[in-house]
């Protein structure tokens, strides 16, 4: 054979096994072919192929879609993918379930003026398949404000759709409180307190990695909101100082202010943290690693008694089948009620002391409507602040204006508000739940007490709780920029831990430096971005 046929013989393989990978790779992008994109995180991914298999068997969407088919779903660890696929133009995927806002960008177009983005207005104002009751109706109040989008003009619509509510806050390991007798605290003084137990007992009390913002973006906006009420943490991310203080509370007047920044929750709270992790702390009560270790290592050695407490979320339950296949793992971990910030009663004139505020809990987690002399206005400040929960954010379903599945894509949606849907979800994710009105105690009693602990324990204090809700709530935070904290302070617990003490910041140094990073030219720019002047 000569040479020159080889040649041909060979590039003429090259070209069919170049063409047959092609063909193996090639989407069908037709309206009836729904392709999605999951983004893979704590919740994992595992859920949502049993969704898409109940929703293909549905009646009423195989009447509507005689030739429906999925394309394998995507699925990656980076969490602007999903937005900056979509901001591509040119991505395939007909819908996006993320782990990021894209509020920021929800009004970008393209060269042409054509929207990246697809306004699902319709999706919220249609009913839900065969319930008889609006998609917006039946999204649980606070996540169907945290899902409204304000534009630069001042206008009200809705741009994405939240997938799971989630819980954050601080997670204990109740086998050990209940060997050794450890009492869960009512108040942070009480916290310090149990610290000082279980270093007496030759136990760690917190184990946490300062590479990963937990304290940060749980205890310290917990504490903080519990501080100023949740109506007034909500102000902070507006940028909205009350200009008449003394007036009744219904007479209350707000303006636009600098000033938001220095409420003094956000002192107290860092204050609170400080005192429980801080490295000049002279009683030390962190794990001796938590400047070097990994999230992925700081959880596994949580999960085998390296540390008594530590601030994480819902979605351990899930993350911890991942390390536990071996059956090592026998200890239960759950959610406590987040103590109440004791730094409250210098708010509440007839609480005097740390004692009473811890009574007054006693009386409000029993159910009772006033405790003692205690006014009911200071009461019902401290009822509040024990109800407040943190839930998830940024947890987004996204639909490319341009996707050519678009219609299926929005049907899907429309379908997880569904019960069926939202009990399979929480069946396949390991107890977790869509953001919708659903009761699986009450519909599903055999698969509620199936559930981990730190599911039912979440359940349990979502009834009823008052939410912080999702600072990308707001456009002066997506378009203006107002952040919890600013600049090289986004990791409080780096701060407060940094094994050099000259890296290290007091509570107080970084609260000043936020008031002083923002000042007039800084929060005029924020009233500006925003389009609320000029």
């Amino acid at each position: 054979m000569t040479k020159k046929r080889v040649a041909v013989l060979l590039a003429f393989a090259l070209l069919s096994f170049s063409l047959l990978f092609a063909g193996c790779n090639r989407r069908d992008n037709s309206v009836e072919t729904l392709e999605i994109y999951v983004a893979n995180f704590g919740y994992g991914y595992e859920w949502l192929q049993p969704l898409m298999d109940d929703f293909a068997k549905q009646d009423w969407v195989k009447e509507k879609y005689p030739n429906l088919k999925f394309e394998e779903v995507s699925k990656n660890s980076e969490r602007t993918y999903a937005v900056d696929q979509i901001k591509s133009g040119k991505t395939t995927v007909d819908l996006f379930i993320s782990c990021s806002s894209g509020a920021d960008s929800f009004e970008s177009k393209d060269s042409k003026g054509n929207p990246y983005f697809e306004d699902l207005t319709d999706v919220y104002e249609s009913e839900v398949p065969g319930e008889g009751v609006l998609f917006k109706d039946k999204m649980q109040d606070e996540f169907l404000t945290m899902s409204t989008y304000e534009t630069y003009g001042g206008e009200y619509t809705y741009f994405c759709v939240p997938w799971v509510t989630g819980m954050q806050g601080m997670v204990y390991n109740r086998t050990m409180f209940e060997e050794y007798g450890w009492e869960v605290p009512n108040t942070t003084d009480d916290l310090l307190v149990l610290c000082d137990e279980i270093v007496a007992d030759g136990e760690v009390p917190f184990i946490f990695t300062s590479k990963e913002n937990y304290w940060t973006c749980m205890m310290f906006l917990l504490w903080w909101g519990q501080y100023e009420g949740a109506d007034n943490y909500a102000n902070f991310y507006q940028g909205l100082v009350c200009t008449n203080p003394d007036a009744p509370e219904d007479e209350r007047e707000y303006d636009y202010s600098n000033e938001v920044f220095a409420q003094m929750g956000r002192l107290r709270s860092l204050e609170t943290i400080s005192s429980l992790i801080h490295a000049d702390n002279p009683k030390n009560y962190c794990h001796e690693n938590v400047n070097t270790l990994q999230f992925t290592q700081a959880q596994s050695k949580f999960l085998t008694r390296e540390g008594a407490m530590m601030p994480n979320g819902d979605w351990l339950e899930a993350e911890m089948r991942k390390v536990s296949t071996s059956g090592a793992i026998t200890d239960v971990f759950t959610f406590m009620k987040t103590p109440v910030i004791s730094s409250i009663i210098e708010k509440c004139t007839t609480i005097p002391d740390n004692d009473t505020l811890s009574k007054v809990i006693d009386a409000i987690d029993a159910g009772e409507e006033s405790y003692g002399q205690v006014s009911a206005e200071d009461f019902a400040k401290v009822k509040e602040a024990r109800k407040i929960v943190l839930p998830v954010g940024n947890h987004t379903i996204m639909i490319p204006a341009y996707a050519t599945a678009k219609e299926v894509a929005k049907d899907f949606v429309r379908y997880l508000a569904t019960d069926g849907a939202n009990n399979v979800f929480m069946e396949y994710s390991n107890g977790a739940s869509m953001p919708f009105n659903y009761d699986v105690e009450t519909e599903d009693p055999e698969l509620y007490n199936s559930l981990a602990q730190i599911q039912k324990d979440r359940i349990s204090l979502c009834k009823g709780a008052t939410y912080l809700l999702n600072e990308n709530t707001y456009k002066t935070v997506y378009y203006g920029g107002i952040a919890r904290v600013s600049q090289g302070r986004t990791v409080v617990e780096a701060l407060f831990t940094a094994q050099n003490e000259k890296d290290r910041m007091s509570a107080r140094e970084i609260y000043d430096a936020e008031i002083a990073y923002w000042d007039d030219v800084r929060f005029a720019n924020v009233l500006t971005n925003s389009g609320i002047t000029n």
